[in-house]
C-alpha cells in the first residue's frame, strides 16, 4: 500500500518498491502495510514504525502498534490501548481494554466491558450499551446485543435491527448481513436490498460486489443483485 508491499525473505520481513527495489532489508520479525506515511515493524519483540526510506521513525518500544489512521496509532502496552502520534509521543495513555483506530473522527474503546466512542482529543462522544461495538464506516457502526449485530448512527440511533447472526462494514450505501448460513445485503434504512442467498459476500466497490455460490464457484453482482459474471459461465 501507498506504493510498497511488505515480503517476506527467510523468515523475516523487508518492504519493496513498485519496481521491486528493496527500502527495508528484511530484518523485521513481523510488519504491516505503509499508512500515512510510516509502517508498524516489529524486530527484537518491540513494535515501532519506518519511514519509506525504510529508517526508524519511532523506536521499537511497544507491546503492539497498528498502522496510523487520522493522525493518531493505536498502540498497546501492558494490555491496554492507547494512541500516539506521528513524532511518537502520546497522545492518550494507554488505559483500555481494547481499542480500535480511529476512522471517522472517532475511535471505539472499551474498559470494563462497556464500550464508547473517543474523539481525537481522547473525550467521550457517544456512549453505548452493547456487548460489542466497531468503528464507523459511512457514518454507520456495526454493534453487537446479545450475539446478534445491527448498526447504529454517529447519534447511537439503531438504523439497522440488531438480529443478524454477522455483518460487514457499510460501503457504496450497503452492508453485507448474514442469516443463518447465507449473505445479503441492507442499506442504512435497514431495508433488505438483496436477500441472503450467497455463501459469502464482500463489500460492493465500483457498484459490484463478489459473491460465493457455493462449490468453489463465485460470481460479481450489482447493486440490484444481478449477476453480471459468474465463475461457472465463464469457461
Amino acid at each position: 500500500s501507498e506504493g510498497f508491499a511488505h515480503v517476506k525473505i527467510d523468515g523475516r520481513y523487508g518492504y519493496i518498491d513498485r519496481v521491486g527495489k528493496i527500502i527495508a532489508e528484511p530484518e523485521f520479525e513481523k510488519a504491516e502495510p505503509f499508512s500515512e506515511g510510516l509502517a508498524s515493524v516489529k524486530i527484537n519483540g518491540r513494535w515501532g514504525y519506518i519511514d519509506k526510506t525504510g529508517q526508524m521513525k519511532i523506536e521499537p518500544r511497544f507491546e503492539r502498534a497498528f498502522s496510523f489512521s487520522e493522525g493518531l496509532a493505536l498502540i498497546v502496552e501492558d494490555g491496554k490501548g492507547g494512541f500516539i502520534k506521528k513524532n511518537g509521543d502520546e497522545f492518550i495513555k494507554p488505559k483500555y481494554d481494547w481499542a480500535e483506530g480511529f476512522s471517522e473522527g472517532l475511535a471505539c474503546v472499551a474498559s470494563g466491558g462497556r464500550y464508547v466512542y473517543i474523539d481525537r482529543f481522547g473525550e467521550v462522544k457517544l456512549k453505548t450499551d452493547f456487548d460489542g461495538a466497531r468503528h464507523f464506516k459511512e457514518d454507520a457502526a456495526a454493534v453487537t446485543r446479545r450475539g446478534k449485530q445491527g448498526f447504529i448512527n454517529k447519534s447511537g440511533l439503531i438504523i439497522v435491527p440488531i438480529e443478524y447472526d454477522q455483518v460487514g462494514d457499510f460501503s457504496e450505501g450497503y452492508a453485507s448481513i448474514r442469516v443463518g448460513p447465507e449473505w445479503g445485503f441492507v442499506n442504512k434504512r435497514g431495508e433488505v436490498v438483496i436477500k441472503p442467498g450467497f455463501h459469502t459476500a464482500v463489500s460492493f466497490s465500483g457498484g459490484l460486489a463478489i459473491v460465493e455460490l457455493g462449490n468453489g464457484e463465485w460470481a460479481y453482482i450489482n447493486r440490484k443483485g444481478e449477476f453480471v459474471w459468474r465463475s461457472d459461465e465463464a469457461e
